[in-house]
């Protein structure tokens, strides 16, 4: 056999072992992808299915979990584009589980159903969490970024869904009338009325927040009354009027520079919680909100972990 083609050959081999040797690899990968998220219905409202994903460390052991909520103003946001894979990541290798949760939308859905959303989906874990997915039930905690991070501070209010520790990154801990004009109700479009959406393609839905927010009638839509005309109801949202004596340990992540909720409003809630001698942590950074924060901060997620570690010991 000639030189040239023996060696021919022998290249034509070597390319196909490594082929194989990819692909399976890339097989492994995927089967190993598969085995490690879940995705499950904690409920259904009307025929509507609720979703959650998630992710599980590679441990035969109990692991504690965080249950991560989506941004989006109440009105746009997903379970799988609200969740940074940073944080996902992070908490994977230290053997933390993850649920990245979806909640129904405004304006289909106002503020008070949500809150009943959060709470179902932690009810669902502690009671099924084991014997799905081996969660140690007994370390739950709740984290989320922007009006995800507010529906994770709402959650330590009533003992049986207070999580072991709540993370709030760039979260607002109230809402204010100041600047808002009386809602133009004629703008309304009936077509949102009752609709139910818990996964919210963020183009489309971001348009649907920004319009209404132009308009006066975001707050509207979100609580089902104008604040402007009734900001007597707004103090049942407000999250210093609802705490009380063993709120969960909390690590509040702001920016000084956070354009969307000041810095202020986040070193307020701090202070209170750290009056009422609930265990609060501030950690500080200079720019960015929720998502945007943990791109520009990496090593906030860190300082999550670490504290997470802590408060499960």
């Amino acid at each position: 056999m000639p030189e040239n083609l023996n060696k021919d050959n022998m290249n034509i081999k070597y390319f196909l072992l490594i082929g194989c040797l990819l692909l399976c690899s890339i097989n492994v990968f995927s089967q190993e992808e598969q085995r490690l998220k879940y995705e499950f219905k904690y409920k259904s409202v009307n025929g509507h299915d609720i979703m959650a994903t998630i992710y599980l460390p590679e441990s035969n052991n109990k692991t504690p979990v965080l249950i991560y909520f989506h941004g989006g103003g109440f009105i746009f946001g997903n379970r799988n584009q609200g969740l940074e894979e940073l944080i996902r990541d992070k908490l994977l290798a230290n053997n933390i589980a993850v649920v990245s949760a979806d909640y129904r939308l405004a304006p289909g859905t106002k503020l008070d159903g949500i809150l009943e959303d959060v709470r179902d989906v932690i009810t669902w874990i502690k009671d099924k969490g084991e014997g799905s997915f081996n969660i140690n039930t007994n370390k739950v905690a709740v984290g989320g970024g922007s009006a995800g991070g507010y529906l994770a501070l709402s959650t330590g209010f009533e003992p049986h869904y207070a999580p072991n520790a709540i993370i709030s990154i760039s979260a607002p801990t109230g809402f204010s009338t100041e600047g808002i004009k009386p809602a133009d109700l004629s703008l309304l479009n009936d077509t949102w009325k009752g609709s139910i959406v818990s996964h919210g393609d963020y183009a489309s839905r971001m348009d649907l927040w920004r319009q209404l927010g132009k308009n006066g009638l975001a707050l509207y839509e979100i609580f089902g009354f104008d604040p402007a005309k009734e900001p007597e109801k707004l103090g049942k949202y407000t999250l210093t009027n609802n705490i009380k004596t063993g709120y969960p340990p909390t690590l509040i992540v702001h920016a000084k520079n956070d354009r969307a909720v000041k810095f202020d409003e986040a070193k307020a809630f701090h202070m209170f919680l750290q009056d009422k001698q609930i265990e609060s942590e501030l950690y500080i950074v200079e720019n960015g909100h929720s998502s945007e924060l943990i791109k520009q901060h990496p090593e906030a997620v860190e300082e999550i972990v670490a504290f997470l570690n802590r408060q499960f010991e």
